[in-house]
């Protein structure tokens, strides 16, 4: 009934903020992709930071505004 939503950072390979406060119900896992902003991002890596506030951070390269089933549909 009830979840519990992360609040969430975006950032990106130099550890940059692209997002900030994103609040998601499920953590996205390492080569899965984002859409942000009308661009595609793949989750590189996930960080955790265990102190008495839960921090969440995802590292992500960016992927193109192109969908990425595309490229499996053109190999067909």
């Amino acid at each position: 009934m009830f979840r519990t939503k992360y609040t969430i950072s975006i950032l990106d390979s130099k550890w940059l903020p692209i997002k900030r406060g994103i609040k998601l119900p499920i953590i996205p896992r390492a080569n899965e992709f984002i859409f942000i902003d009308d661009e595609y991002y793949q989750v590189s890596n996930v960080v955790h930071s265990l102190n008495k506030k839960q921090d969440i951070f995802i590292i992500v390269e960016k992927f193109g505004s192109i969908n990425p089933s595309d490229n499996q549909q053109d190999k067909k």
